[in-house]
């Protein structure tokens, strides 16, 4: 089994040696690592081609001009690499030295298509703070079917399969669950993983997630707070119809997607139509409840939209396409006292 490490590069060269270095490290040595540098003007391209030099497998540096964003550059990474299992790799991080020993391990089963860890969060000194991602260990393999719809572990604790995925990345992606504009490289991987097989989690911590003020999504606090359960819990009751109405369309969008995938004959996807079917039921789910937390609708509406979604088991386990019990106890009180005022500019769909 071939293992291709896809490594996005921009002005990095304050922490990338450190990367390198647990790269290095690893009890399972790559077969090759693709450095993608997006026009870098701090010293990152000769650190990298410094380690080309010394490293005892196949490193190329790919120093081209300047991209839209990072998520091109990680795509035009991936698009290099040549292994059975690429390991996406940021350049800020830290990996422990059997990360790609164990989670490789999983790819022995031919049905799996991406794997993913949790991670220790640490400052840009590396002392580690109180948080590990995901904050719920869990262990398992999953289908499309029996994970929560919107789970999406970040690129820098993820493993996938190249084929069938990488060839898909090609294609336009669906709406991402964060903002308004097509999925990140990241979640768009997870997600189609579903669609081809099967996806693992696992509780082992088997890297640091460095967060400092130059990151892409910030600093050691910020992460704190948002993961805090007081962040957590006003966002949730903050969501309103808006945010609803964007998560439907980013679910009506995979479910589009995921038949699209189902009818290519080339590429196999066993779980495409099932994803198709499951998304397809959370978007109708998700437009009736941006119909009950509309801020014009009266109580008798809300209570005849909430009446009709419990006899449609909407507020199933999460795990299973539902809402789960507390997005119940929600939408009950929306009924009650009206529906809630949305935080300005809230549209993720991870809280509800």
């Amino acid at each position: 089994m071939k293992i291709s490490i896809a490594l996005a590069t921009f002005n990095g060269a304050a922490y990338l040696g450190e990367q390198l270095e647990s790269i290095k490290r690893q009890s399972l040595q790559p077969s090759e690592l693709i450095v993608c540098d997006d026009a870098s003007t701090d010293g990152t391209v000769e650190i990298a081609r410094h380690f080309a030099r010394e490293a005892g497998f196949k490193v190329t540096v790919d120093a081209h001009s300047k991209l839209r964003d990072y998520n091109e550059n990680f795509v035009r990474a991936i698009a290099q690499c040549t292994g059975d299992i690429v390991v996406l790799c940021d350049q800020d991080d830290v990996w422990a030295e059997n990360k790609l020993a164990v989670a490789a391990e999983e790819f022995q089963d031919a049905t799996v298509m991406a794997v993913s860890h949790r991670i220790q969060v640490v400052d840009e000194r590396l002392q580690p703070t109180s948080l590990i991602l995901p904050q719920e260990a869990i262990r398992g393999k999953f289908s499309v079917a029996n994970l929560d719809p919107w789970y999406a572990p970040g690129g820098m604790h993820l493993l996938f399969r190249r084929e069938p995925i990488a060839s898909w990345l090609l294609e336009p992606p669906p709406l991402s669950k964060w903002f308004n504009a097509p999925a990140p490289f990241d979640e768009w991987i997870f997600f189609l993983a579903g669609l081809a097989g099967k996806r693992v989690l696992m509780p082992e911590v088997l890297g640091v997630w460095r967060r400092h003020s130059t990151s892409t999504t910030g600093s050691p606090e910020r992460t704190k707070k948002v993961w805090s359960p007081t962040f957590q819990w006003q966002l949730a009751m903050s969501t309103g119809a808006a945010a609803y109405a964007y998560a439907a369309d980013v679910a009506e969008s995979r479910a589009e997607v995921a038949e699209r995938v189902s009818r290519d004959s080339e590429r196999r996807a066993p779980n495409a139509e099932d994803g198709a079917t499951l998304y397809r039921r959370v978007s109708q789910t998700l437009r009736r409840r941006s119909q009950l937390h509309e801020a014009r609708s009266s109580r008798a509406m809300r209570l005849v939209i909430l009446t009709d979604m419990v006899r449609r088991l909407d507020y199933r386990r999460r795990g299973f396409g539902g809402l789960g019990a507390k997005s119940f106890l929600k939408d009950s009180y929306a009924v009650l006292r009206g529906p809630s005022i949305p935080a300005c500019g809230s549209r993720s769909v991870k809280n509800s």
